[in-house]
């Protein structure tokens, strides 16, 4: 089952990667807005691949999620910000492993640096639920 309308609008090319072009909440929903969520372990310890650092990102905002009673069928939109744009698809993979079918609006951003020289990624997220 669909939680929201997504829309493709005729004359525009295939969304790029693991989201939609426009997404639908509608009225009356529950709103949790996820902070950006960094790539270091409960331990502190920061991997070096973009593969493990965009798992732990996305293992805080399933947890977050779990937290509020959701999932990530929930989300309605992703902010990804990469230090290396060619580190993409390798972050973009990590999405879809979390995602699976689920799409939500989203946008990446290349940054030249984010608040540690070792994190790679960053992710935000809004979820949303009709109670």
């Amino acid at each position: 089952m669909k939680l929201f309308k997504t829309y493709k609008p005729v004359g525009t090319a295939e969304p790029y990667g693991t989201y939609v072009h426009a997404l639908e909440v509608p009225a009356g929903a529950r709103t949790i807005y996820i902070a950006g969520q960094t790539p270091e372990a409960q331990n502190g310890t920061v991997p070096e691949t973009m593969t493990e650092q965009a798992r732990i990102c996305w293992g805080n905002i399933e947890s977050i999620l779990h937290e509020a009673g959701l999932t990530t069928a929930n989300l309605v939109r992703v902010s990804m910000y990469l230090k290396d744009r060619a580190l993409y698809q390798e972050a973009d993979a990590v999405s879809a492993e979390f995602l699976g079918n689920h799409r939500t609006a989203a946008v990446c951003f290349e940054v030249s640096s984010l608040i540690e020289d070792s994190w790679l990624i960053e992710v935000e997220a809004i979820a949303a639920v009709v109670d």
